[in-house]
């Protein structure tokens, strides 16, 4: 741990502690090309309890449930929610050391994962059984609105913010009405994990009695932002509808909370959107100061939506929602800033867009993309945009859609072969792309994780030149050596 934290650290020397990285503003050198992307490796996820879950009658979990994916190039780890590690009650965060594997090793081996548990007395959600399908449970299968943790992101390379579901003193009901939630504690919360020594260090209650979720740092103001996106009427919330909330990321004494500086309900008033479609993946910019918040279609335009921008600066009354871009023809749930002032989403319905981030105008429609995307990431190794997406293979398998992003187009996409390919993040280091699955298809089983979940491992053999941040990269490693 300690090594390949210094490692990291040497690097951040050169580079502002908190920037994120999209807003390097590096500008690549790519042309439009099939990016030489490939399957390079895959890290092999231990095996977890398959057990029932408590009151879920006839209800097996997959062997790996998971949801947000995370890698810090400074500290050189991979970070994921996995909601199944120590049993499918409970759930960690998965952390694997980058320096640990071999990126274009056929089958890599697990010697480097690690896992941030939360303590005995306080654990994660994990998953739980609801079939209520008027608040957006399914029969026979685990409800992400109820379950954790979710979001996670890395704070001054330091931290990881973790999301997490509320607890519940009693048992969910499955009789499709309010009265099922009437033992929910309505306190879905915020954790905080020490990267260096493994250990929660604070537990914020945002007071949510669904899950809270995806959110983003801003390294400038410490701020985090954290969406809670399936708030609704159950007689005794706290939100009516989905929100967000800001806090800030100053360090705290042990034993004190990080404060909530604003929460801001998605209602349709006071300048923000009615969010009854949910709120998604969140980003920040150095550049221009903002928060940029996905926001899928709402129930009066379910095909289009909206990316909102929230000023984090200034005092309670001073944050607020700024300005929303209308999108049409795209339900966004993924966000990924670009090397410049690209905003590329990832839509449900919908070809994927870039809109400019300055005045929200539509930079390009990603003609070749389809849709089902949720999660989605920027590579600034070369300059890539990659979504995780669903796609029509006659193996029904999922797959990744691969984009230039410094003149944004529309590459190729690649089959995972696997099912639940839901989240993806990205390495500039290696120029690899990380997407955790869990079923194999029948069309090419040896092309995804086989008999076992895994961590799939795309990789750059070539494809687009590197860009600015890959070759000052290798520059400082010529310095040191």
């Amino acid at each position: 741990m300690d090594n390949f934290m210094n490692r990291g650290h040497r690097f951040l020397g050169r580079i502002a502690v908190g920037a994120a990285l999209a807003s390097f503003g590096f500008v690549g050198l790519a042309n439009a090309d099939t990016d030489g992307i490939v399957l390079t490796s895959k890290v092999p996820v231990p095996a977890v309890s398959s057990a029932g879950l408590p009151g879920c009658t006839g209800f097996t979990p997959t062997s790996f449930s998971f949801d947000i994916s995370w890698v810090d190039p400074f500290v050189r780890a991979y970070f994921l929610a996995d909601r199944t590690h120590g049993g499918a009650a409970n759930g960690d965060v998965m952390m694997i050391d980058l320096n640990s594997i071999s990126i274009n090793s056929p089958n890599t081996l697990n010697q480097g994962t690690t896992y941030l548990t939360p303590p005995a007395g306080d654990p994660f959600a994990g998953i739980r059984c609801d079939a209520n399908a008027a608040f957006g449970g399914t029969t026979g299968a685990g409800r992400n609105e109820i379950t954790g943790p979710n979001g996670l992101f890395t704070v001054n390379h330091a931290e990881v913010w973790v999301g997490d579901a509320p607890t519940f003193s009693g048992p969910i009901g499955q009789t499709n009405s309010a009265v099922d939630y009437k033992f929910d504690n309505c306190d879905s919360n915020v954790r905080v994990f020490d990267i260096a020594s493994g250990k929660q260090t604070d537990h914020i209650n945002v007071g949510g009695c669904f899950r809270t979720d995806e959110g983003a740092f801003d390294g400038d103001d410490q701020v985090a932002l954290f969406a809670n996106p399936s708030e609704q009427h159950i007689g005794f919330e706290n939100f009516a509808h989905p929100f967000i909330t800001l806090i800030s990321t100053i360090p705290v004494p042990t034993g004190k909370h990080h404060k909530i500086l604003k929460q801001i309900q998605f209602d349709g008033h006071h300048g923000t959107v009615l969010a009854d479609g949910g709120i998604e993946q969140a980003v920040y910019s150095h550049k221009t100061g903002m928060f940029y918040v996905a926001v899928p279609g709402n129930s009066a335009a379910p095909n289009n939506g909206f990316v909102a921008v929230v000023d984090p600066r200034g005092d309670a009354d001073d944050i607020r929602v700024v300005a929303n871009f209308h999108v049409t023809n795209c339900s966004p749930n993924g966000a990924a800033l670009g090397p410049d002032f690209e905003l590329f989403l990832g839509c449900s319905a919908g070809p994927e867009q870039v809109i400019d981030i300055r005045n929200g105008h539509l930079i390009k429609v990603l003609t070749g993309t389809t849709g089902g995307c949720d999660e989605v990431a920027f590579n600034a190794g070369d300059d890539h945009f990659v979504g995780a997406c669903t796609d029509s293979n006659a193996d029904s398998s999922d797959n990744l859609d691969i984009s230039d992003a410094d003149r944004a187009n529309f590459d190729h996409a690649l089959d995972t072969f696997t099912k639940g390919a839901h989240s993806v993040t990205s390495d500039p280091v290696t120029v690899s792309d990380f997407v955790p699955a869990t079923l194999v298809g029948p069309a090419n089983p040896s092309a995804a994780c086989g008999a076992t979940p895994c961590v799939l491992i795309y990789s750059s053999t070539g494809g687009d030149d590197p860009s600015v941040f890959a070759q000052e990269r290798a520059e400082d490693r010529k310095d040191r050596d």
